[in-house]
């Protein structure tokens, strides 16, 4: 199945959606997850921004192919020093109009100001906290979703980056969840999947199962 057809597949199906911010300097990532009208499994759907005057040392220093991964439309890379978070609203918009978006949910940290303009937009925002307490749960789902192939997507070389860097953390209760600052990579794409699937999971009765955990 090419891209285009991927995606034609989800118009107008229900989604949520997950949004990493991270920081201006850095990748941010949207992901939409579009659950199964019958199982476990979703579609995932990601896009990807940074900023574009960084974009080309970053790619010689980190030896990261962002450049190709722009030329690809998986990575949209915004005018000037900082992610300009108007491409990310204007973004999201667009899959408003398209799918059917149930909730959007977002790490509170660096979002008020976007989170209010599309508040005054009216799309449902959902602050996400990102402790343990909040975020074991739908780690657990994104681990037993890789494990089981229940999570399915285009192909995109940006979210399966971010998906083969996760590494967790664990509290003295045995809680986990995804660790930027133990990854050596970026996670972001992953962060705003997890966002997602909380809240998919919030709005079904199946609990999630207890997965392998892999600790690095």
């Amino acid at each position: 199945m090419t891209r285009a057809e991927f995606r034609t597949r989800l118009k107008g199906r229900r989604c949520y959606i997950g949004v990493d911010l991270g920081s201006t300097k850095d990748l941010t990532a949207t992901v939409a997850i579009f659950p199964d009208d019958v199982g476990p499994g979703f579609d995932v759907l990601a896009q990807f921004f940074m900023p574009k005057e960084n974009m080309h040392a970053r790619v010689n220093r980190d030896g990261v192919p962002y450049d190709q991964w722009e030329r690809g439309a998986f990575l949209i890379a915004t005018p000037g020093p900082v992610t300009d978070y108007e491409f990310v609203r204007y973004h999201l918009h667009g899959w408003a109009a398209e799918f059917q978006v149930l909730e959007i949910s977002y790490d509170p940290w660096n979002a008020t100001d976007l989170v209010s303009r599309l508040l005054q937009d009216g799309l449902p925002m959902i602050p996400m906290r990102q402790g343990f307490a909040s975020l074991t749960a739908p780690t657990k789902s994104l681990e037993t979703a890789i494990l089981s192939r229940r999570l399915r997507h285009d192909g995109h070389p940006i979210l399966r980056w971010n998906i083969d860097n996760i590494v967790v953390e664990l509290d003295a209760a045995g809680n986990y969840k995804l660790s930027k600052d133990l990854s050596t990579e970026k996670i972001d794409g992953a962060a705003a999947l997890v966002n997602a699937i909380d809240r998919m999971d919030r709005h079904t009765d199946a609990p999630a199962e207890d997965p392998v955990l892999v600790t690095a």
